[in-house]
């Protein structure tokens, strides 16, 4: 059986689509998925489901959403030949079992994983590739079909903003690889959708410097700004007014290297050997979910 969750909600078992049509049906799915072999609670089902509102039947509600569940879903965890199925009862609650490699979130972890070790030992043209592959699991917006309640919207954000570390590791790694040129587009795009990250802003205006364009590379250096003030009432941080200083007067650090020398990211100015940023690692299922379930345990209390 395979689950997809990094687009539309999927489920797919022997070329058979078992994927459920009701909406609370695919909502409780989709929890289930992202708190794959574990327990979900069943006050987390009522919060999810009706937030702060839940109906006086809310409780045999949930219960007759898994029977439903159990019975499109059928067959069994890979590798079992007996037992009661995907979805189970325990701890007053519910857990699906998922084998490996049967979730696409898991598997796209475990080869963001495997690339920024690539990455990180100095292998840049193979890490920037693996990222690459990583990211071809994704078609379109994770759970994109599914209404989400506060649980599954918290999830999500957890995945979006490694994913999207994931992408700067990759361009970090193609900036370093002398890749600017093919890579303004992707960045453009970006930095438009995301308009207040100084990241992204950082590396399309090196990108753009690279190619010769310095007064694009100082335009988006404002649209930054602007995006700044107005979203947040922030101004932009010392090290990109370093980097935007060092545009105007043509540093030769920007200049691409022979060999990677300098972090690409806001550190544009430091040499590669400065301390990464604390924080969990993108592409590690393992803070991601903690972080999601430590959240949705403290507000199911």
């Amino acid at each position: 059986m395979r689950f997809c969750v990094l687009g539309p909600l999927s489920v797919v078992d022997g070329g058979i689509d078992r994927t459920p049509s009701a909406p609370k049906q695919r909502q409780m799915l989709a929890l289930l998925l992202m708190n794959a072999n574990h327990v979900v609670s069943m006050s987390q089902f009522v919060e999810e489901l009706w937030e702060y509102s839940p109906p006086s039947s809310a409780v045999a509600a949930v219960h007759t959403y898994v029977m439903q569940l159990r019975r499109t879903l059928g067959g069994r965890a890979a590798g079992e030949t007996a037992g009661p199925g995907r979805i189970c009862t325990r701890d007053q609650g519910y857990v699906l079992r998922v084998g490996p490699g049967e979730l696409d979130l898991d598997l796209y972890e475990e080869e963001v994983r495997v690339a920024r070790n690539s990455l990180d030992s100095g292998a840049l043209a193979r890490g920037a590739l693996e990222l690459c592959a990583a990211q071809r699991r994704w078609s379109g917006q994770i759970l994109v079909d599914v209404p989400t309640g506060p649980l599954l919207h918290a999830a999500i954000a957890v995945v979006e903003r490694n994913r999207l570390d994931a992408v700067g590791r990759r361009i970090r790694a193609d900036l370093d690889l002398g890749r600017h040129h093919g890579l303004i587009g992707e960045l453009s795009s970006l930095a438009h959708e995301y308009a207040a990250d100084e990241d992204l802003a950082a590396q399309l205006m090196l990108a753009l410097y690279r190619s010769g364009r310095r007064v694009d590379a100082l335009a988006v250096f404002h649209r930054l700004r602007r995006a700044l003030r107005d979203e947040h009432g922030a101004a932009p941080s010392h090290r990109i007014q370093q980097l935007n200083t060092d545009i105007l007067t043509a540093h030769p650090r920007l200049e691409s290297p022979s060999r990677p020398q300098w972090r690409l990211s806001l550190d544009l100015v430091a040499p590669h050997a400065a301390a990464e940023r604390p924080g969990p690692r993108p592409g590690s299922r393992v803070p991601a979910v903690q972080e999601f379930r430590r959240r949705s345990s403290h507000a199911s209390r």
